[in-house]
């Protein structure tokens, strides 16, 4: 009865080890993928950051070109211009929170997956 026992536990731990190696070969795969994506998420990241900066400039532009600031006539009373002190908070929507410094989080990344190597 034990070497039956002893047999089982021996085709449990050879089965185990056999899908060990199998998972560490498909991690291993992937790691050398990632390696080879991580310029290509870097000038993703960077491209995101700069129409990022588009949209804002572009923002500030519409609301410029929106509101413009009257020229005052000779003829007229000259107008009083007032100016805001703070800006107004963009709403942001629900669910969505900023990743500052992504260039940064996306190299941790690819530094980290490299050190385990």
């Amino acid at each position: 009865m034990s070497y039956l026992i002893d047999v089982a536990i021996l085709v449990l731990l050879v089965g185990t080890l056999g899908y060990a190696y199998l998972v560490d070969r498909r991690v291993k795969a992937l790691l050398a993928v990632l390696k080879d994506m991580g310029p290509v998420v870097g000038q993703f990241s960077e491209a995101v950051d700069k129409s990022e900066n588009s949209v804002s400039m572009l923002r500030s532009v519409a609301e410029k070109v929106r509101n413009p600031i009257p020229l005052p006539q000779a003829e007229e009373e000259p107008q009083v211009v007032s100016f805001r002190t703070s800006r107004e908070k963009v709403k942001k929507p629900a669910g969505v929170t900023k990743v500052s410094g992504k260039s940064d989080l996306v190299r941790g990344f690819f530094e980290t997956a490299r050190a385990r190597n």
